[in-house]
């Protein structure tokens, strides 16, 4: 997700009813007041509140522009699907025993020009630029530590509409028999379809930030994705049948700090399925691929399910 702030054109088309996302009624997830639950710990509805605040303070003359898009809604839930990924940062930093000092931190931002030069035209404010530039050198550490060695295998097949992948995903999700008989099926119509695909990370084809970014690598053993291609009407669906972070292989090329920190921001969408994540309804729904907020299910950009028999193994 990118931290510039859509304008009409591009750049601000982003921010209308935004007043009933930051302030209007509406359940939470468990408790009243919380934008979201990341493994129990919670975010406040007044931290997106006060983020948004700070970002109309900041670019002089956005709201009535933005208003006049009646598109508030989004900012406000990039806002909340920016402080979602920085807890899930946070937890999986802990739990993997990954650290980033406040010097290094201080230094991204200085080599970045400084936190107010760095968040003009950005969703960031200079007051909470700090949180965002941490959690990006977390995912960046955390890509740097399982580019080389980490690999999945999966079972796939193709669709071409949302509801034709949903409905794979969900038989897939079955089982190992159900999955086989999805794959004969669309083999025998035809369709790319195969049992025991491997896909290491370092050695993905041309790997970089979009390809190292693939749901498929943050993903337990039983788990079905579904998400589309990069070409429209092409919609992948896999199931994980096993996942490996002792995949060494050849010393593969370096891969540049985009690529790592993608690979990594793309590894806490596990770390998300493994704690839980609870978004308030006010801001949508969580998407699991996307690892980001999306208005309604039906606007989420795949799906995500665990079969029975492979729940819990890795």
């Amino acid at each position: 997700m990118s931290s510039v702030i859509p304008r009409p054109g591009r750049l601000f088309v982003a921010l209308a009813a935004a007043g009933l996302l930051l302030t209007g009624c509406g359940t939470g997830p468990g408790q009243p007041g919380a934008a979201a639950v990341v493994g129990g710990e919670t975010i406040p509805v007044s931290d997106v509140r006060s983020w948004f605040d700070g970002l109309l303070a900041k670019e002089q003359g956005v709201k009535p522009e933005l208003q006049a898009q009646g598109q508030m809604d989004d900012v406000a839930r990039n806002i909340a699907t920016l402080t979602v990924r920085e807890k899930l940062a946070e937890r999986a930093a802990r739990a993997e025993n990954i650290t980033v000092s406040d010097n290094r931190v201080s230094e991204e931002i200085a080599a970045r020009g400084g936190a107010e030069a760095a968040t003009r035209g950005q969703i960031y404010t200079p007051r909470n630029f700090r949180d965002g530039v941490r959690a990006q050198l977390i995912a960046t550490e955390l890509g740097r530590k399982y580019a080389d060695r980490l690999a999945v295998t999966f079972d796939y097949t193709q669709a071409t509409t949302r509801s034709d992948a949903e409905h794979k995903a969900r038989r897939m999700a079955a089982g190992a028999e159900e999955t086989r008989k999805v794959i004969a099926e669309d083999a025998a119509a035809g369709l790319p379809a195969m049992e025991g695909e491997r896909l290491r990370a370092a050695e993905t084809p041309e790997v970089n930030a979009l390809a190292a970014a693939t749901p498929l690598f943050a993903a337990d053993p039983g788990t079905v994705l579904a998400f589309q291609g990069q070409q429209a009407g092409q919609w992948l669906v896999a199931r994980i049948t096993e996942r490996r972070t002792d995949a060494r292989g050849p010393a593969p090329a370096p891969m540049d700090q985009e690529t790592l920190q993608a690979l990594g921001t793309q590894l806490l969408a596990l770390t998300g399925e493994r704690v839980g994540v609870e978004l308030s309804p006010r801001y949508g729904v969580w998407d699991p691929i996307a690892l980001a907020t999306a208005p309604n299910e039906g606007e989420t950009t795949g799906f995500r399910y665990s079969d029975s028999e492979n729940l819990g193994r890795s």
